[in-house]
């Protein structure tokens, strides 16, 4: 059992690097509200150990914005709206610093709304982070994001409180709260990371429990079975015995 218990808590979790740069997945990329008609800009700069972007914020849109976006696969397989399933991710751990907040983005698929080459057909499932001028690493929950509201608006969808994590196409940082029109807003991320479970571990060390639990109980019950049947035999054979002797005696005393 405590070999099953340190397997588990071994291999029950897993996680997906983003940054520093999987190199199984696309390569990281900066963008803003130029492709919704903004006027904002930014500029990327990357290095071995951390990626940034340094942005300036215009007026002229409803949200001034720009980010660094982290496709989830490379070729044609980026145009797909199949993504990867993040339902078993719970957390998000990102080291960063910044002069304001920011907003970790999934994109996902929503199965009436996206349409593949459509970036801004994406569902932009937010989770708000607030600023540190020092690498920090905050650990956020997966479960206290939701879908920007201003999306259900433009593309003329019912709000409701759907995630769609099972099929993410992309991750993206942008500026946040905080971030002042005309004014530099910087954002370094030295780590990025989503963890979850393992659910083939957890099904895996489920079954292997209830073997050897099977197995410890049948053991048992042969071992003490056999007990029970070997004082049972003992038991009938020292009254057996006993009887024996009584009829031995009464017979010697009914002798003439």
């Amino acid at each position: 059992l405590f070999a099953i218990a340190l397997f588990f808590f071994c291999f029950h979790t897993e996680s997906l690097v983003l940054w520093p740069q999987n190199k199984a997945l696309g390569n990281p990329r900066i963008y803003t509200d130029i492709r919704e008609g903004g006027f904002s800009t930014a500029e990327f700069f990357e290095s071995d150990s951390a990626i940034a972007m340094r942005a300036t914020l215009n007026s002229g849109l409803y949200h001034p914005h720009a980010g660094i976006e982290f496709p989830l696969a490379q070729g044609f397989e980026a145009l797909s709206l199949e993504g990867l399933d993040f339902s078993h991710m719970d957390s998000v751990a990102i080291t960063f610093r910044s002069n304001a907040d920011i907003a970790l983005v999934l994109y996902t698929a929503d199965p009436v709304a996206s349409k593949v080459g459509d970036a801004l057909s994406l569902r932009p499932v937010r989770l708000d982070i607030p600023a540190t001028r020092h690498y920090t690493e905050h650990r956020e929950g997966l479960s206290k994001a939701r879908t920007n509201k201003l999306w259900f608006d433009i593309r003329g969808v019912e709000p409701d409180s759907l995630l769609h994590l099972d099929h993410v196409v992309q991750v993206a940082v942008e500026t946040g709260r905080g971030s002042l029109l005309g004014l530099p807003t910087e954002i370094e991320i030295e780590k990025l990371e989503f963890l979850g479970t393992n659910d083939q571990i957890l099904r895996l060390s489920l079954c292997i429990l209830m073997f050897v639990t099977g197995i410890y109980i049948w053991g048992t019950i042969k071992v003490h079975g056999k007990g029970y049947q070997i004082h049972g035999l003992n038991s009938s054979y020292i009254h057996y015995t006993q009887m024996n002797s009584l009829s031995i005696d009464y017979c010697y005393h009914q002798l003439p």
